[in-house]
């Protein structure tokens, strides 16, 4: 028999291997326009994706619409820009769930010690949603926070605490500077309540946090400076048990 009888002929094979080689590079490609805009933690045009890259704007054009296709993308930002979509959060639910079970003792034990509800926030786009809450067993009043819930990344305690593990910026208002020199944020005013919320990011070796813990409380308190540590410990234990 003839060797093509046991085997496809070489330029076949070699067509074969360049073609693997071209979807893993654009995998690759893809891959890394989601990690250029997750480090850079702010919606991007595609000249400054493609410019991070060190890629062409067409191949990053084609790029983008795949992405966005599998809703990996968001284009609603406006301008232009392009930001994480809402698709990474299914493909990250038994991510979340494994950190849901991570975080939960370390949660209910912060909000059982400072006797008030405790949640764990992770940042999607420009919103922090809420992905687990806890209230203290026996607490008389409570600021009631839902799983789910989402709130502004510019407008709530949560986003601030983020946004101080982002890049300096001379555009930073005096509260984002003041929270990232004391490493946590907190306000009196929650959803339009007085109130305090007290708000930590969770360390981060790959750049910017994803995640948050954040205390609220019913009333106005006098005593951040004394609970804040507590909610950054808790941060920081978190970020000892799963990897955000």
């Amino acid at each position: 028999m003839e060797q093509s009888d046991f085997a496809p002929p070489r330029h076949g094979s070699s067509a074969r291997d360049e073609l693997d080689r071209s979807v893993s590079q654009t995998l690759s490609r893809g891959l890394q326009v989601l990690e250029v805009l997750a480090a850079e933690g702010r919606p991007l045009t595609a000249q400054q994706i493609a410019t991070a890259l060190g890629l062409s704007r067409p191949v990053v054009y084609r790029l983008l619409r795949t992405l966005a296709q599998h809703h990996l993308l968001s284009t609603e930002v406006g301008n232009g820009r392009y930001d994480l979509g809402l698709g990474l959060l299914t493909l990250s639910r038994s991510v979340q769930r494994d950190l849901r079970h991570a975080a939960f003792p370390i949660i209910r034990s912060l909000a059982q010690e400072l006797n008030t509800t405790a949640v764990l926030g992770l940042r999607d786009g420009d919103e922090v949603v809420y992905v687990l809450a806890v209230e203290a067993e026996f607490a008389r009043m409570a600021v009631r926070s839902r799983e789910g819930t989402r709130r502004p990344l510019q407008a709530s305690t949560s986003g601030l605490a983020l946004r101080l593990t982002f890049e300096p910026s001379p555009d930073d208002d005096a509260e984002l500077r003041q929270a990232r020199a004391a490493g946590f944020a907190a306000r009196d005013v929650v959803m339009g309540y007085q109130a305090t919320a007290i708000s930590a990011p969770v360390p981060s070796e790959a750049g910017p946090s994803e995640a948050c813990v954040t205390v609220l409380f019913p009333n106005v308190i006098d005593d951040i400076e004394d609970r804040a540590p507590l909610v950054v410990d808790a941060a920081e234990r978190i970020a000892g048990v799963v990897r955000i």
